[in-house]
C-alpha cells in the first residue's frame, strides 16, 4: 500500500447547506414572521449543529492490499481496504476510475459499506472487485477512499496509489498430434531410438552386471529360475527455441472477448507453443526481438520455466524507433534445436531471422500471426498501400520457401502438424554414411 495523500476530517457540502438553509431560513422566518419557515428550517439547524457539536476528532487508519499480483487473462483481482478506529463513521465509500482494458465490479467502480456501531468491531471493510481483459502489466488506482461521519456532515480522503497487476497471456489452445523430431537428450517425453532409462516398455531380456534392482521382473525371474530385467527405451527431449517477432502491432485489439491484434495473435500463440512442449518435458527457449525490456529466456523445462516465458510475454512492448537495429542473427541454440518464429511477417527483418537460422542447418518455421482483416480501412490511400504491402509480402513469403523455410498461417490446434509430421519423416529416413 502506497497512500500518496491523507486529508483530514473537514466539512463536506452538505453540511454546508445545512447550515446555511438553518440561518437563512430561520432569519427569514424571524424577518416576515412567517411560522411555516421556521418549521422547515429548524431541522437543518438543529442538525448542523449536532454535526458540529460531534465533529470526528481521530482520523481513521487505512490498510489495503491487491490480490492476487498476477493473474491470466479473463480473470479478477480484488483490491480490498479496511479502516480502523472507525468510531464517529457513519459509511465508507471507495472510487477505483475506470482504466483501460480493466473492468470493475460495480461497473461504475463505486463501492460503499455502512458501519454498524453497535457492533463491538471498530473497523470496516471495502473491497473492489477488478478483472483484466488483455495481457501486460496494468496500473491499478488512484483509489479514492472517503469515510464520512454522521448526516454527512464531515468527511476524511484518502489516496491509495501504488498497485500494479502484471496479466499473463492466456495461451490459445494448440496441440500436436505427429511425433517430435529425435533429439540428443535424455529426459523428454518422446521415445528415443536405443534402449536406456526411460518409461516406455522396450522388453525383457537377462539381468546384466549393472543393472537396477527395481527393473527386476520378477515373474519372469521366478519362471526361467534366472534374474530378468524389465528394459526400456530412453526418453528424449527436444529443445524448442521460440523467436518472437515484437516490432509493431497490426489490426485492433479488444482484449480477452474481442479481436485480437497481430501481437496478441503471436504473444497467445507463443504461450500456447511452450505450454504444449514444455508439459510434454522439453526444454524450451525464448528470444523477443524488438521489444522494450528483457527479451531473453534461456532453455529449461518444467511449469516454473513456463511462467518465466509467461512473465516475458506479458511485458512487451513494441520499440519501433529500434526496428532498425534489430540483427537477424541465429542467437546461441544448439544445432539439433527445432526454431519456430511467430511474426506478422510485414517486417523483412523476420523473414532474414529465419534465413539466417536456417543457413546453419537448423530445422526452422514462420508462423504468421496476421489478422485477415487487418487491411481494412475507410481511407482508400491507406487500403492500397496495404494492398501493395500485402503483395510485396507475399513474394517475400515465397522466397523464403523457396529456401526451405515453411511458412504457416496459425490456426490454433493443428497449426504445426504438417511442419512436424515432416521433420519426422526426414529423422525416419535413411542417411549416408561413409565407409
Amino acid at each position: 500500500m502506497t497512500v500518496s495523500s491523507v486529508d483530514p476530517w473537514s466539512p463536506s457540502p452538505a453540511h454546508f447547506r445545512a447550515i446555511v438553509v438553518g440561518v437563512v431560513g430561520i432569519g427569514a422566518a424571524l424577518l416576515f414572521r412567517v411560522p411555516a419557515i421556521l418549521v422547515l428550517a429548524t431541522p437543518f439547524a438543529f442538525v448542523a449543529v449536532w454535526s458540529t457539536a460531534t465533529r470526528p476528532d481521530n482520523a481513521p487508519t487505512l490498510t489495503s492490499q491487491i490480490s492476487p499480483r498476477t493473474i491470466r487473462e479473463g480473470e479478477a483481482t480484488t483490491w480490498a481496504a479496511e479502516l480502523c478506529d472507525v468510531n464517529a463513521v457513519d459509511h465508507v465509500v471507495a472510487f477505483a476510475p475506470p482504466r483501460t482494458w480493466l473492468e470493475t465490479r460495480p461497473h461504475s467502480g463505486v463501492v460503499a459499506t455502512g458501519v454498524d456501531h453497535g457492533d463491538s468491531t471498530t473497523t470496516a471493510a471495502v473491497a473492489v472487485a477488478m478483472r483484466c481483459t488483455h495481457w501486460g502489466r496494468h496500473e491499478i488506482g488512484p483509489i479514492n477512499v472517503v469515510a464520512v461521519s454522521s448526516w454527512g456532515a464531515f468527511r476524511w480522503r484518502a489516496l491509495d496509489v501504488g498497485y500494479q497487476v502484471t496479466t499473463l497471456p492466456l495461451p490459445d489452445v494448440f496441440d500436436a498430434a505427429p511425433p517430435q523430431h529425435r533429439a540428443n537428450g535424455l529426459v523428454g517425453l518422446n521415445r528415443s531410438s536405443h534402449p536406456g532409462d526411460g518409461s516406455e516398455f522396450s522388453g525383457i531380456r537377462p539381468f546384466q552386471t549393472g543393472d537396477r534392482l527395481r527393473r527386476i521382473n520378477w515373474r519372469r525371474s521366478l519362471r526361467s529360475g534366472d534374474l530378468h530385467v524389465t528394459s526400456t527405451y530412453a526418453d528424449q527431449d527436444t529443445h524448442v527455441a521460440l523467436f518472437v517477432d515484437a516490432l509493431a502491432d497490426f489490426g485492433t485489439s479488444g482484449g480477452i472477448d474481442g479481436a485480437a491484434s497481430s501481437l496478441d495473435t503471436t504473444v497467445r500463440a507463443a504461450g500456447a507453443i511452450a505450454e504444449h512442449f514444455l508439459l510434454r518435458g522439453d526444454r524450451v527457449s525464448l528470444q523477443v526481438f524488438g521489444s522494450r525490456g528483457r527479451s531473453h529466456v534461456p532453455p529449461a523445462s518444467g511449469r516454473g520455466h513456463l511462467r518465466r516465458i509467461l512473465d516475458v510475454l506479458a511485458v512487451i512492448d513494441p520499440d519501433t524507433s529500434r526496428a532498425g537495429e534489430v540483427r537477424a542473427g541465429r542467437g546461441a541454440i544448439p544445432g539439433d534445436a527445432l526454431a519456430i518464429m511467430l511474426s506478422p511477417l510485414i517486417s523483412p527483418i523476420a523473414l532474414q531471422r529465419a534465413v539466417s537460422i536456417a543457413s546453419h542447418g537448423l530445422t526452422v518455421a514462420v508462423v504468421d500471426t496476421l489478422p485477415d482483416d487487418v487491411h481494412t480501412d475507410d481511407d482508400a490511400s491507406t487500403e492500397l498501400a496495404w494492398r501493395i504491402r500485402l503483395l510485396e509480402r507475399q513474394r517475400e513469403v515465397r522466397s523464403v520457401q523457396n529456401v526451405g523455410v515453411p511458412v504457416i498461417a496459425w490456426r490454433g490446434p493443428g497449426s504445426l502438424d504438417p511442419f512436424l509430421r515432416e521433420i519426422a519423416r526426414r529423422a525416419a529416413a535413411p542417411r549416408m554414411a561413409r565407409r
